[in-house]
């Protein structure tokens, strides 16, 4: 198993190594050109230091950035950035995320969806009783808001004694019913 200390004392032993080819006489390049004699070498240590770093940094961003400038030309300027991730690397290794810090994050994200989804049912209860509120008696009313109350566990047996309470009350409160249903399905796409 090899260490990142390692990597980079194998970095820096191929640091001198690249050198500078010559453009041939009566050439002119607009760019510069880089060896080295043990390629294959060297080759295999950028592919170890990627991996390395790819299984023993997950989720940094140094992988990404290791890959790019690994797939760039050989040069010392390149071979010197591949070095500096890995000393960075060494030098501040990726802080370990507790268990407790994703259990909090967690806890956060579902305490906020239960708040959004209560929020939203209270508003699909005021929708509601807004709506019928005056094709119903008072008496009727307290009969509606005693069914939601006694079956909010279960949304499920709430609708369907709902529904069966307000067609004892005729086919006029049952028709505002079911255009009440149709606005809250509206307001649950929209929201």
């Amino acid at each position: 198993m090899i260490t990142i200390n390692e990597l980079i004392q194998q970095g820096d032993v191929f640091t001198a190594e690249i050198l500078y080819v010559p453009a041939p006489d009566g050439v002119w390049r607009t760019y510069s050109v880089y060896k080295i004699d043990k390629k294959e070498e060297y080759e295999n240590w950028k592919a170890t230091a990627k991996r390395f770093i790819g299984v023993n940094y997950p989720n940094d961003k140094s992988i990404s950035e290791f890959e790019t400038i690994c797939s760039q030309k050989l040069s010392p300027e390149t071979h010197n950035k591949m070095l500096a991730i890995l000393k960075a690397l060494a030098i501040i290794p990726q802080p370990n995320i507790s268990q407790n810090d994703n259990d909090k994050s967690s806890n956060i994200n579902i305490t906020n969806n239960i708040n959004q989804n209560l929020k939203i049912n209270n508003e699909i209860n005021l929708i509601f009783i807004e709506s019928i509120k005056d094709e119903l008696t008072g008496k009727q009313l307290k009969e509606i808001k005693e069914i939601i109350d006694n079956n909010k566990d279960t949304p499920e047996k709430a609708k369907t004694t709902i529904i069966e309470k307000l067609k004892s009350f005729g086919e006029n409160v049952l028709s505002i019913y079911l255009l009440t249903l149709l606005q809250v399905q509206l307001f649950t796409i929209i929201f």
